[in-house]
């Protein structure tokens, strides 16, 4: 094979690898959805993160979930979507907004998820500095 071919090709997949970064958020409290599907008031959890991986989320909520993805959908605006199974092949879904906040599905369990605003503050200052 011509290496003047391989080089470029090469360039691609490694730039590809490097952009796609592990990310990690910082969040304190989550919010439940009742039977009513009403958002229930702000509960403390203490200090927690969430790891997004290209292939994996693990993040503690109820119980901890190592989430594998299946399928990732870009929206508008830096929203992201993600299908995912759990550890027992439930399917589990994870809205990410703006790297702001999150919400997570998991069959009749809603969740919502503010990040910790100093967390973001620090990950986006290093993205900038890229």
């Amino acid at each position: 094979m011509n290496p003047r071919i391989l080089l470029p090709l090469l360039l691609i997949i490694i730039s590809a690898n490097l952009s796609a970064q592990n990310r990690v958020f910082s969040y304190s409290f989550i919010q439940s959805r009742d039977d009513v599907q009403q958002w229930g008031k702000a509960e403390n959890v203490g200090q927690q993160k969430v790891y997004f991986s290209q292939e994996q989320i693990d993040l503690k909520i109820d119980k901890k979930y190592h989430l594998t993805i299946l399928s990732k959908t870009d929206l508008p605006d830096r929203g992201v979507i993600y299908l995912c199974n759990d550890e027992k092949a439930n399917p589990v879904t994870v809205m990410l907004i703006d790297d702001t906040k999150m919400f997570v599905y998991s069959k009749t369990k809603r969740y919502q998820i503010n990040f910790d605003p100093m967390q973001v503050q620090a990950m986006s200052t290093l993205a900038d500095s890229d």
